[in-house]
């Protein structure tokens, strides 16, 4: 057999501390011979037996299939019996998995260690109050001990919100730890359920996935989104229309292959090129296994391991609780047509994960505090950047200048004495003084303008200010408009359910879409929902209420009316940040 070939796996038996009462009594009840036992070992079916026990889709041996609510059967070959529907010992609950003797994950014989060797002898296990014990073979661990990915324990995993939310001080390094474990688990779940000519996975596909796990955040620069969306495109004019020139994406595959060679780590060059492929999301060149890129950044739905991890580590530190549950999703999911599918008992599932997206979306990651300071930094990075030649915008053309750009720029420009850095620092100790950028209020844009909405800029709304007592009026200048959308990430304010594939048995070899309407009548009719905010510079209060009335005149005349909720003069006289 190839040393790269498909590896058993030990079953994940049931043991009296995982069984039911029912479950211990029926065991009692049985015969303990050998022959049973061993046919339980081998698992041999009898002749004209189907397959996991059933006739068919449609058989009348409506008893013998797996119950709806089962996980995936841990191994093909298993007879089951139809008195064992909920309980029986050869279904792989993600419980049972989480508890087998061999925590080691990848290293399932001496030819898988071999090959996922290091510069070490053993790998690291990594105690995480998301996921528990996660183990890292060796291979693994010489790209963690770099100064590539040790990066990324200086970038905030939530940028600016964390200025709100103090329990949300994680980073990218953890996120990026844990994005490796689940796309480990997804790999043996999808593992677990293939049929019994199995997908042909080997100890290279396993590497490359986790590899792409590890590595898929490496090309984030300081404070995160922020750098990619809002501060690139000022300092560089790019048109927000246009695709950019640069993303974070293409950045993470050119670090890691930095990383590996600038750490003489070994890895074979169709390893490294896969795993950029994985990053980048790159299928053209793949003429096989593409439900591999399914696994780190989905294109086709969404549902992958990247948004299971930051949505769990999220919402646990910033303390907001999520109605999804993705380790139901990832037991519950089997490669079909080369492309990984779900259960369809898991359709309410799948659309609360991107209900949970949204939900955190609205109320952590565009928080109207986070984002007046978000503006503040960009600010901040302007003026720095203006002062310094271009240094910190123009690293993203070179690793080497690249690596230095975190979330400690706001460190050295606050302790610079460089006269050129005055408005820069400015801006910083305001932020440490808590002065931040007044919120002034905001509006949802009508369902029915929802599709067709025109961005809203500065200017539209100092048009509309009429007299003040501000010397010269309101300038564009003065205040900042926030067109914020939030759906249910794809593109056309689709639904993204659409695009999922769902299977009914796990003997199923075809696939099939669920339309919304047959799976709950109170499931939304939109999936995108627009606010217009607007924020001033100026925290004076004649400042803050020629604001508020500009954009007051401003609904009038867009809308016919007031649209906003909190009426002006809550905002007018409230002096808190």
């Amino acid at each position: 057999a190839s040393p790269l070939g498909d590896t058993a796996t030990p079953r994940a038996m049931e043991t009296d501390a995982y069984a039911t009462p029912e479950r211990r009594r029926a065991r009692a009840s049985e015969p303990s011979t050998s022959a049973a036992r061993a046919r339980g070992k081998t698992g041999h079916r009898g002749a004209g037996a189907s397959p996991r026990g059933r006739a068919g889709v449609n058989g009348s041996e409506r008893d013998a299939r797996l119950d709806d609510d089962s996980a995936a059967p841990m191994d093909s070959g298993m007879e089951l019996r139809a008195e064992d529907d909920d309980d029986d010992p050869f279904i792989a609950q993600l419980s049972q998995i989480a508890h087998e003797p061999r925590v080691h994950v990848g290293e399932e014989n001496a030819a898988a260690t071999a090959y996922c060797a290091g510069r070490r002898s053993r790998g690291k296990t990594f105690n995480d109050p998301v996921h528990g014990h996660m183990y890292f073979n060796p291979k693994l661990c010489d790209v963690i001990d770099t100064p590539q990915m040790q990066r990324l324990r200086e970038l905030k995993q939530l940028g600016t919100s964390y200025y709100v939310f103090p329990g949300a001080g994680h980073n990218r390094f953890e996120h990026s730890l844990g994005t490796c474990h689940l796309a480990n688990t997804v790999f043996e779940s999808i593992k677990r359920s293939a049929p019994r000519h199995g997908l042909g996975l080997t100890v290279e596909d396993k590497l490359c996935v986790q590899l792409a796990g590890l590595c898929h955040d490496m090309g984030h620069g300081p404070f995160s989104h922020v750098f990619d969306n809002e501060f690139l495109p000022l300092r560089h004019g790019w048109d927000p229309k246009v695709v950019a020139p640069w993303n974070h994406e293409r950045m993470g595959a050119d670090m890691f292959s930095w990383c590996l060679d600038d750490n003489h780590i070994d890895l074979e060059p169709q390893v490294v090129r896969r795993v950029c492929d994985f990053i980048t999301s790159n299928e053209e060149g793949a003429k096989e296994k593409r439900f591999l890129f399914d696994i780190i950044a989905n294109k086709q739905n969404g549902i992958d391991v990247d948004k299971f991890e930051y949505l769990l580590r999220d919402s646990y530190q910033a303390g907001v609780r999520m109605s999804v549950d993705t380790m139901r999703l990832t037991s519950h999911m089997k490669v079909i047509d080369d492309r990984i599918c779900f259960k369809s008992s898991e359709a309410n599932n799948v659309y609360a994960l991107f209900h949970s997206r949204a939900s955190m979306h609205q109320s952590v990651y565009t928080h109207k505090k986070a984002k007046a300071v978000e503006y503040m930094v960009v600010d901040a990075l302007v003026e720095a950047d203006i002062a310094w030649n271009g240094r910190i915008s123009n690293s993203i053309w070179s690793v080497e200048d690249f690596i230095a750009m975190d979330d400690t720029l706001l460190k050295q420009i606050e302790f610079c004495d460089d006269p050129a850095l005055a408005k820069a620092r400015d801006i910083v100790r305001r932020i440490r003084r808590r002065e931040l950028y007044r919120f002034v209020n905001e509006y949802t844009v009508p369902e029915d303008q929802v599709v067709d909405f025109k961005p809203v800029e500065a200017k539209d709304i100092t048009s509309c200010q009429g007299t003040n007592n501000i010397p010269g009026g309101l300038k564009p200048d003065d205040i900042i408009v926030q067109c914020l959308k939030i759906d249910y990430g794809q593109k056309g304010h689709k639904d993204p359910v659409e695009n999922v594939r769902f299977f009914h048995y796990w003997d199923d070899e075809t696939s099939c879409s669920i339309a919304k309407e047959q799976i709950s009548s109170l499931l939304p009719r939109n999936f995108v929902h627009r606010v217009v905010r607007v924020f001033s510079r100026r925290r004076e209060p004649e400042y803050i209420e020629a604001t508020a009335q500009a954009f007051s005149n401003f609904q009038r005349r867009q809308l016919g009316k007031e649209a906003q909720i909190t009426p002006v003069k809550r905002q007018r006289f409230s002096n808190d940040s």
